[in-house]
C-alpha cells in the first residue's frame, strides 16, 4: 500500500518533466524561425521557455530562416526525456 503514493509522486514529476519537453520543443521552432520569433506572442513565449532551459553554454547556430536553434534548449528536451525514461523505469519496479 506504502508503494501508491510514491507511483504518484513518480507519475507527476514524469508528466512535468514531459511538460518540460515539450514546451522547450515549441521554443525551439518559434526560435528556429526568426519571423515567429519576433512577434510579441513569439518574443514572450522565448522569454518563458528560455526559464526552461539548462544553460549548457552552448552557441545558437544560425538558420536560413532568420532564427537560429538554440542547442541548450536540445539538450534540455535530451535530459528531460531521459529522465522521464529513468523515472517510469522507477516506477514499473515500484
Amino acid at each position: 500500500m506504502a508503494s501508491k503514493p510514491v507511483r504518484s509522486a513518480l507519475t507527476i514529476v514524469m508528466d512535468l518533466l514531459v511538460l518540460t519537453a515539450v514546451c522547450a520543443t515549441i521554443g525551439i521552432v518559434v526560435r528556429f524561425f526568426g519571423v515567429l520569433a519576433s512577434t510579441s506572442i513569439g518574443e514572450s513565449y522565448l522569454r518563458f521557455a528560455s526559464a526552461l532551459r539548462i544553460p549548457a553554454g552552448f552557441k545558437a547556430v544560425a538558420t536560413p530562416y532568420g532564427g537560429s536553434f538554440d542547442v541548450d534548449a536540445s539538450v534540455t528536451v535530451a535530459f528531460a526525456l531521459v529522465a522521464e525514461w529513468a523515472l517510469s523505469v522507477a516506477r514499473r519496479r515500484a
